[in-house]
């Protein structure tokens, strides 16, 4: 019989980001191994779903928190009673009903497991403190589940500091499916007139830095057809595109379907994450699987992944490391061939989706029998 799994994540339509592409692949990934999945997001992420079937809750999103429509948790229930899964997952945060999932799903006997995307910085800086109170606060709904997916032993570390217990936590990086994101050809740099591109592929938060990508690429005085293509969406839309100006040499899509994104990664000469804190950014392995020269920031585990595959820069001051860095890699193609094919190499040695999705099966079975084992115990 299929293993049954319930998974609470993130839709694509109208939102584009890691959580996204992190649910779309996983699940699309669980539903290929020959698991039954069932798939809840909130309905305002948009209608773009990795299998048929989802439930589509209510919610309204402020910032990055969702807020539920009331008798939200009566809903889930009711569809997990039907559903009847084997495994819960939830691709935190989902909305501030994340820990009553759980304590919904351990009442049904499902084994409980819950991904931490929350990003980090380091400890001295106000970004870091932030980021330590947010983890405080998200700790105690993680105390909820069997296990916890941390992205690096820095993150299961915050974990720890929390309270939650080092036996539940596992470190997993994320992976990406190296086999559809790869290099090759693309008609959107001879559809612009584009000499050179640089992209950045994200949310558009003040985090990301954007703003200042924008700035110091408008400083390079560059010639009109080298491109800078700015992919996503978030609250520093409006904002970019006035900063960007008209008849510029900056272009903001918007966001991005995952056909498109592949194509606007295989046309990119240089790839540019300028974030002042992150976890493990999903556009980041899209970049490396898709043989980009990379320019990244030394937040989250970004500067231990692109060790001797990319360019890192320091996250403070980002000034003039960013503009020299990007100098220096439009002046050298063989560089920027280089480290493409040395991205390429490190995404599909050490973040496959494949060995992802195994590794998770394995997680989930080992959840699934300790609830046995205890439900034994106690009864």
């Amino acid at each position: 019989m299929a293993m049954r799994v319930a998974w609470f994540g993130h839709a694509g339509g109208r939102r584009a980001d890691g959580l996204t592409a992190y649910s779309d692949q996983t699940v699309a990934g669980l539903a290929t191994a020959g698991c039954e999945v069932r798939f809840f997001h909130h309905d305002q992420d948009g209608d773009r779903t990795p299998v048929s079937g989802a439930v589509a809750l209510e919610g309204v999103r402020f910032k990055t928190v969702t807020l539920p429509a009331p008798r939200t948790l009566a809903r889930i229930e009711r569809a997990l009673e039907e559903f009847r899964p084997d495994v819960v997952h939830c691709s935190v945060s989902v909305s501030l009903l994340d820990g009553a999932i759980a304590r919904v799903a351990r009442g049904l006997g499902a084994a409980t497991v819950a991904t931490c995307h929350l990003p980090y910085a380091p400890a001295q800086s106000a970004r870091g403190r932030v980021m330590r109170g947010l983890y405080r606060y998200h700790g105690t709904q993680l105390q909820e589940y069997d296990r916890v997916i941390a992205l690096s032993t820095e993150q299961r570390d915050l974990l720890v500091h929390t309270g939650l217990s080092p036996e539940r936590i596992v470190v997993m990086r994320n992976a990406v499916d190296t086999r559809r994101i790869s290099p090759g050809p693309s008609g959107l740099r001879a559809a612009m007139g584009a000499a050179l591109v640089v992209t950045y592929l994200g949310r558009l938060d003040p985090e990301k830095r954007v703003e200042e990508l924008i700035r110091s690429f408008l400083a390079r005085g560059w010639p009109p057809d080298h491109l800078l293509l700015i992919a996503g969406g978030g609250s520093q839309d409006h904002r970019l595109r006035r900063v960007a100006g008209e008849e510029s040499p900056v272009r903001l899509l918007g966001v991005v379907s995952n056909e498109d994104r592949l194509e606007l990664l295989r046309a990119t000469d240089i790839f540019v994450l300028p974030s002042t804190a992150e976890g493990l950014s999903l556009a980041l392995l899209e970049a490396m699987a898709a043989g980009c020269a990379i320019i990244s920031t030394d937040a989250g585990e970004h500067g231990a992944v692109l060790d001797g595959a990319g360019v890192v820069i320091p996250v403070h001051p980002l000034e003039p490391a960013l503009a020299e860095a990007m100098e220096r890699l439009r002046a050298d193609p063989d560089a920027r061939r280089r480290l493409g094919e040395a991205a390429r190499r490190r995404a599909v040695e050490n973040h496959s989706l494949d060995r992802y999705i195994d590794d998770l099966l394995h997680l989930y079975a080992s959840a699934i029998e300790a609830g046995r084992v205890v439900a034994a115990a106690s009864g």
